[in-house]
């Protein structure tokens, strides 16, 4: 299957295309339907497809992805810098070393995805969920993060270097070896510092280690 129309920019400006032939059928087939004003109403037949497809050297950076549904699917070393996931799904995913910096993840459901050393510099992750997922030494610099779950999530060596909490639920997260330099906002322990064996803080003792590390405009709530 060849792409010629990716050439000619007839069909959104994927810049370049998976190898897979199901799913270059399916972006081809979402890009007909895709309303050319982003603010258009969507039903779900305009709504992008995925599930457990493979999406392995594809780059879908800026692409409109509001509402997808990429469960399962693999977008291993995928960029997708900038794009509008916006309320996608992406369960169970695989995201390693996929590049999601600058991305709409607002309200995504990415529970139990594999992404490790993923990129989300920059990322809008209001009421995310990537709880129970695999974000080791991930980069979430510069990220938002209010009402995000990340709870049960290990993030061992990851940067949050400048990121933005806001009631934020690490509940048994896995942030040994992680950058907090200059976070703020309001986080939910407890929090794992264990390398390798558990070791919960929360309250005071949290607080001063988010202090000690950088971050000292980190507020915790200890959950009763």
């Amino acid at each position: 299957m060849t792409m010629t129309s990716a050439q000619d920019g007839s069909l959104g400006g994927v810049r370049r295309w998976p190898s897979n032939p199901a799913a270059q059928r399916a972006l081809v087939d979402y890009l007909k339907v895709l309303p050319a004003d982003p603010d258009a109403d969507r039903n779900s037949s305009s709504l992008f497809s995925g599930y457990g497809l493979d999406f392995t050297g594809a780059d879908l950076s800026g692409l409109d992805l509001l509402g997808a549904e990429l469960s399962q699917a693999i977008l291993t070393g995928v960029p997708l810098v900038g794009a509008d996931l916006y309320t996608a799904w992406l369960t169970g995913a695989t995201l390693v070393e996929a590049d999601l910096s600058l991305a709409d993840l607002r309200k995504v459901q990415a529970r139990g995805c594999r992404a490790r050393g993923v990129s989300l510099r920059g990322a809008d992750l209001q009421r995310a969920d990537f709880s129970q997922s695999d974000l080791r030494g991930a980069d979430l610099g510069d990220s938002r993060l209010q009402r995000a779950t990340l709870s049960g999530t290990d993030l061992r060596g990851a940067s949050f270097r400048q990121c933005v909490f806001g009631r934020t639920r690490l509940s048994r997260a896995r942030l040994a070896g992680c950058d907090v330099t200059g976070s703020s906002g309001l986080v939910i322990g407890p929090i794992d510092l264990g390398s390798d064996e558990a070791h919960l803080l929360d309250g005071p003792d949290l607080r001063e280690w988010f202090t000690a590390n950088g971050a000292v405009d980190v507020e915790v709530h200890q959950a009763a």
